[in-house]
């Protein structure tokens, strides 16, 4: 069995036909989708049909996603930080270009789900079995990663949320992490996601990084006056996390609660 594992599409749409299209020359026997299909780009209507005509078999809700379940709708709601106010920002952008329907179904669905897949128990989440936003980056410890799953049978787990894209063993356990398809945060601004063979007992894993016209994405972005697209702009080229006060084009990257960057570790 071959399974494509894509994530953290985030409103970009032009990565995501990309990633399609390369999707469909490996040719998957089924797809899931990780999470975060909207916010942050400007095109989350186009992205939610995309992942719509694949036809996926499981998806699982990402935080972003989750905003559309219990985001303040108020008028009287007033963001009070940094963070909050880009949130609504982003949060009001797609709302008005999501049908209702389509911010219903983001919104309900699960936060994690278990398969077996050709006979191999498999977990999926966002980030964790018990997080949306629980950071996990490549270079975690056994420890941290045998943290994410939540049966002991389970051999195969799926993760996202970091925008970094990796494949560990851990606890006998085979982890994932298809890195983003709408803005990686790993230096290599290519989208990425990932493409398992199962067959058996035996688990083989592609991380696939697929080259995609990030000028386009960035015009669309302008041309509907996207909130914020000036780090948007700047995370599509560098690959790196813009989301933070302080943030320009050419500035330096900075940590940020959401998804930190804290220094590699020194090379063994």
């Amino acid at each position: 069995m071959r399974l494509a594992v894509l994530s953290d599409v985030h409103g970009n749409a032009v990565a995501f036909q990309a990633v399609i299209d390369d999707m469909k020359r490996m040719a998957p026997d089924a797809v899931v989708f990780l999470g975060d299909i909207v916010m942050r780009g400007p095109q989350p209507s186009e992205c939610v049909e995309l992942l719509r005509s694949l036809e996926p078999l499981a998806t699982v809700r990402g935080n972003y996603d989750h905003m559309f379940t219990r985001y303040p709708k108020s008028p009287d709601w007033k963001p009070e930080t940094f963070k909050e106010n880009m949130q609504y920002r982003a949060f009001q952008y797609d709302r008005a270009r999501l049908t209702a329907e389509q911010q219903h179904w983001i919104a309900h669905w699960p936060m994690g789900q278990a398969l077996t897949l050709n006979g191999i128990q498999t977990e999926l989440y966002h980030a964790s079995a018990s997080s949306f936003v629980q950071i996990t980056y490549p270079w975690a410890t056994l420890e941290q990663l045998d943290s994410l799953h939540q049966y002991e049978e389970t051999k195969l787990v799926l993760t996202a949320h970091t925008h970094h894209a990796f494949v560990r063993q851990a606890m006998g356990r085979t982890v994932v992490n298809g890195g983003s398809v709408g803005i990686p945060f790993d230096r290599d601004n290519r989208a990425s996601y990932a493409v398992i063979d199962l067959s058996g007992n035996d688990i083989a894993v592609q991380l696939r990084r697929i080259s995609y016209d990030i000028d386009r994405a960035i015009a669309i972005a302008k041309d509907l006056s996207m909130p914020d697209v000036d780090l948007f702009e700047y995370g599509l080229r560098h690959a790196l996390y813009p989301y933070y006060e302080g943030a320009v084009p050419g500035s330096s990257p900075g940590s940020s609660p959401d998804v930190p960057q804290p220094a590699m570790p020194a090379a063994p």
